[in-house]
């Protein structure tokens, strides 16, 4: 059986979040699959340390899908056929064997989270650039 953690990289929260620090208009993030691809490999980077890692498996098993709208971050597959167990399991009934590893990693990129703040000083740039390229 396989078992996945999907993510959705929300377009629509980092562009409300990084118009908040921006004057003037800011791309959207469905028309420059690039920058969402950056975006969400910045994710991984700051939730890595938090997914549990006995064996490296789970992490290494993650990927970005893209579609003309959206991105996705997926851990597991029929690989890692435990990704979704790990990932909503209560962290007590877990002996994690990496310090500081839980369950429902992505929380550290939602919006009010610290990761996600600096999901966005990541972003905000990026979008910026964009604009004054394109502006040109």
């Amino acid at each position: 059986m396989m078992s996945k953690v999907v993510f959705k990289v929300s377009a629509k929260n980092i562009r409300q979040a990084v118009k908040e620090r921006v004057e003037g208009p800011i791309i959207a993030l469905t028309k420059n699959p690039d920058i969402r691809r950056l975006i969400a490999e910045k994710a991984v980077d700051i939730v890595t340390p938090y997914v549990p890692k006995k064996t490296g498996a789970l992490r290494n098993s993650v990927h970005i899908t893209q579609t003309a709208k959206d991105t996705k971050i997926i851990w597991g597959g029929e690989e890692v056929n435990y990704a979704e167990y790990q990932y909503t399991a209560d962290d007590w009934l877990w002996n994690r064997t990496t310090p500081g590893t839980k369950s429902y990693w992505t929380e550290e990129i939602e919006p009010g989270s610290d990761g996600f703040n600096e999901l966005i000083d990541f972003a905000t740039p990026l979008m910026k650039k964009e604009v004054r390229r394109g502006s040109k």
